[in-house]
């Protein structure tokens, strides 16, 4: 019985970890200015900020029939008026893409919950589709 219940909330911990780990509060939106242009803009609640000073990580990973031809990839934005060393929001980057296909977004980005004080780094992996 010892043994049932040790496993049991070990379990517990494990499936809180997963769904914990899916909560990412940060996603990509990728929004089309022109035909080989495109805007990548990192969205999140109103009560975060993205840290500025941090290691983030973009990568692009374009599948069969699609080119990243150029990406400004560098966080830049509106600083926090309640913490300034964090953007309050990040403006969209530029991407030049060529062709139709699948884009994979890999990025680690660096954020602070402002209710819960906590600062995180977010791991995110986002699957788009050119079109």
């Amino acid at each position: 019985m010892k043994r049932f219940t040790f496993l049991a909330i070990i379990s517990l911990f494990l499936i809180s970890g997963l769904s914990a780990e899916e909560e990412n509060p940060i996603k990509f939106k990728i929004e089309k200015s022109s035909p080989t242009t495109y805007l990548l803009k990192v969205v999140y609640p109103e009560n975060f900020g993205v840290q500025k000073e941090a290691p983030h990580r973009i990568l692009l990973n374009a599948g069969s029939g699609l080119k990243v031809v150029s990406a400004d990839l560098k966080l830049k934005g509106k600083i926090s008026t309640r913490k300034k060393e964090y953007f309050e929001s990040v403006d969209p980057m530029q991407l030049k893409l060529e062709g139709k296909g699948e884009l994979e977004i890999h990025a680690k980005i660096f954020y602070c919950d402002y209710n819960r004080n906590i600062c995180i780094p977010g791991k995110i992996l986002q699957k788009e589709i050119i079109q």
